[in-house]
């Protein structure tokens, strides 16, 4: 969405996670590959996800003021234990370039114990 002033509401997380999920993606956008690495390489550095990955390409197509716009943008998935999700979901929404970003977390059902193991050991979920 636009790239403009933030809303008073930005950092409120609505909802919770599901009972008996184990980890979350944390799903946004952004107006380029640059502001997706630097958010990213943010969060992992400050413990707020496990892994992020940066999908470099994709088109969305929405309703903006009144006008339907079309913009190429980054996808950001964010790994994160359950018991991170909200403080993702924070980080992102006040370090996002647009005015009203689509910050959305996604339950992850399963996952091999390993990876979940490695993935909660790589985040701090106090902050």
């Amino acid at each position: 969405m636009a790239e403009n002033n933030k809303r008073p509401d930005d950092s409120v997380v609505e909802g919770t996670l599901p009972a008996g999920c184990v980890a979350a993606l944390v799903y946004t956008t952004f107006p380029t590959k640059e502001s997706a690495m630097a958010v990213g390489r943010a969060m992992v550095e400050a413990r707020r996800a496990g892994c992020i990955n940066i999908l470099p390409a994709m088109t969305s197509i929405y309703v903006w003021n009144g006008v339907t716009e079309v913009s190429d943008e980054v996808v950001l998935i964010a790994k994160v234990p359950p018991a991170g999700a909200a403080a993702a979901i924070a980080y992102l929404s006040q370090a996002h370039p647009f005015e009203l970003p689509a910050v959305l977390a996604i339950p992850v059902a399963a996952g091999n114990t390993g990876y979940l193991a490695w993935l909660r050991s790589g985040t701090d979920t106090q902050v």
